[in-house]
């Protein structure tokens, strides 16, 4: 049970991973620094994943941070994650590749292993949306000495949904309704 709360938390900081077929040789190779500043991905985006919210960095300079809520409960307790870090590079005009890494430690402060998540968001047309079908989207879930214990396919997760936030803008993504959630 408790790796199924790792596996949402981490499902939820692979907040994109769009349609991408793989990284290019021509494209990685100019990945310059004005490529990676005029890329569309740069920014901030709320997201709503199928684990919960989510907010991700893309910066200019290829760095990349995904915010996930500190804590989760599992049948172990509470487990306390920190944000993701990594890197991104871009792999078409509207796709980026990212892989970034989550520490997790137990109620004690305990380093209790870590997860790393690859990802391929596709930035909308416009600008203003990331859509994630799932489909290339890989989880590997580490133990505190770094073997890996899994590793897991986004595909046939719920799609996720960022919107680019804004200066009073924060831009919350729509959250579809389930059996219970109010709806006045």
């Amino acid at each position: 049970m408790r790796r199924r709360s790792v596996v949402i938390a981490a499902l939820a900081g692979a907040f994109t991973s769009a349609f991408a077929v793989g990284r290019t040789p021509a494209l990685a190779q100019e990945a310059t620094p004005v490529a990676l500043a005029n890329h569309p991905a740069v920014g901030a985006w709320n997201s709503m994943t199928p684990g919960g919210p989510a907010i991700g960095i893309f910066f200019p300079d290829g760095t990349n941070l995904v915010t996930l809520p500190a804590t989760q409960a599992g049948p172990q307790g509470m487990s306390f994650v920190s944000t993701q870090a990594g890197r991104w590079e871009p792999i078409s005009e509207r796709r980026i590749h990212f892989t970034s890494v989550q520490f997790h430690s137990d109620a004690n402060g305990v380093y209790t292993g870590s997860v790393t998540v690859d990802g391929y968001p596709e930035v909308s047309e416009d600008g203003q949306t990331l859509i994630d079908d799932q489909s290339l989207v890989v989880v590997t879930l580490r133990d505190a000495t770094g073997t890996i214990l899994q590793e897991i396919p986004g595909a046939g997760s719920p799609p996720v949904i960022g919107v680019r936030m804004a200066v009073g803008a924060p831009n919350f993504p729509p959250v579809a309704a389930t059996k219970g959630t109010p709806t006045s």
